[in-house]
Parts: C-alpha cells; structure tokens; sequence
C-alpha cells in the first residue's frame, strides 16, 4: 500500500449543514419547497448538479432550470462555507500520520473542483496532499474510475498499491470500478447498509482504524 485516495464531503469534512442551508436558500429564491437537512444526506454524493436536482420537484427538472440554480448554488455556497463546515474529529492527527509515514494522500471528489481547493486549503493547512481532483467538465463523475485512474497516472502508481476511502455506494463502487480497495467509513452522510450492500471490502466507525487496515496489507 502506497496511496490512500479519500473522499472528501462525508468523509474528511462534515459539510451537510452548509450545502444543505446553501441549497435551501436558492430553492427558497427560486420559489420551490425546502428540505429538511437530513434530506440532504441522499441528495448529496454524485456532483452538484446533480443535487440541484434531487432537490427541485419532478416538473421542475428541466436543463434550463437545473443551470439557473446551479449558478446561483455555486455563488451562494462558496459564501456560506465558513460557517459550520468543518473536518470531522480524528482526520487531522490521521492524515498526519499517513504522511508521516510515507504514505501518499490524495483526495478524489464529486465536489466541483473549484470548491475542493480553497476547502482543503482553509481546512488542511497543516497537509500536504500529493493529489486533489474535483470533478471537471469533459470529465465522468464517480462512480466512473476516471478520477481514480488519473490519480494513479500522476504517481506513476498501480490500482494494487492503493484503496480508497469513502462514506457512500458511489465511493464504493467508484473503488471497485478502479480495480481497488474499498473502504466505508460509517461516520459521514450514509449508513453501514449502504456501503455493505455497495461491497465495501472493510468498514471502519473512526479514523484511526484506518492505519490498521494500511499496516496490515
């Protein structure tokens, strides 16, 4: 094992509150219904428009529709992300320690990549990624294994010599689409079920179990 890739939303941040007052705030612009936060938790995991689109009523999905609130989300949420979104209790002193012991790090999100940066720099300043892809028009969202493969071209590495590490079915089946290691984490936006059903190869309830799994491959 050289490379860890993480997820980001879900699994390093704790970012529903924010995403989900982002979004309500534009769907209340808009004059559509609001959500619950704990809606959120399925909205959200396969890009941002795509959670535009979860999150508007069946007749209003249309293109035209969907881009005007993807707009107006992308400006809103990148305000508001100072608020409550924050990295969730252990995956500092883990990443540090993956680092530290010569571990690669990189993360492979949904998220826009735009947002990735600025959040990983706010909230990581003490890390220093090897690689961080967001998702980037002309490019397939997971779970294609795209990002993951072009991860492992930058290191001039082998789907054998890493895992993957995620809190939903996309990440799960992102991994196993990529040929590598699926690893759940159970304290982001989905349940232990869902990542069981989506073939995790380990399960994991706090960060440090991680370094377990790494040791002993």
């Amino acid at each position: 094992m050289k490379l860890i890739i993480f997820d980001l939303d879900g699994t390093l941040l704790d970012t529903l509150q924010d995403l989900g007052e982002s979004c309500n705030t534009i769907l209340d612009q808009f004059g559509y219904p609001k959500h619950p936060l704990e809606s959120y938790k399925k909205f959200v995991g396969n890009g941002v428009r795509m959670l535009i689109e979860r999150a508007l009523p069946t007749e209003a999905r249309t293109e035209d529709t969907i881009t005007r609130l993807l707009i107006a989300f992308k400006k809103r949420y990148e305000e508001q992300t100072e608020s409550c979104t924050k990295p969730y209790t252990g995956i500092i002193p883990l990443l540090q320690t993956l680092q530290s012991s010569g571990y690669l790090i990189s993360i492979a999100s949904n998220k826009y990549h735009e947002a990735v940066i600025p959040l990983v720099e706010k909230y990581f300043p003490e890390v220093s990624f090897d690689v961080l892809l967001g998702h980037r028009t002309g490019h397939p969202p997971k779970p294609d294994a795209d990002i993951v493969f072009e991860t492992l071209r930058m290191l001039n590495l082998q789907p054998s010599d890493c895992c993957y590490v995620g809190d939903s079915s996309v990440d799960m089946d992102t991994a196993h689409n990529a040929g590598v290691s699926a690893i759940g984490v159970t304290w982001g936006f989905r349940d232990e079920e869902e990542l069981r059903l989506h073939g995790a190869d380990y399960i994991i309830h706090e960060p440090q179990q991680l370094l377990d799994i790494v040791i002993k491959r």
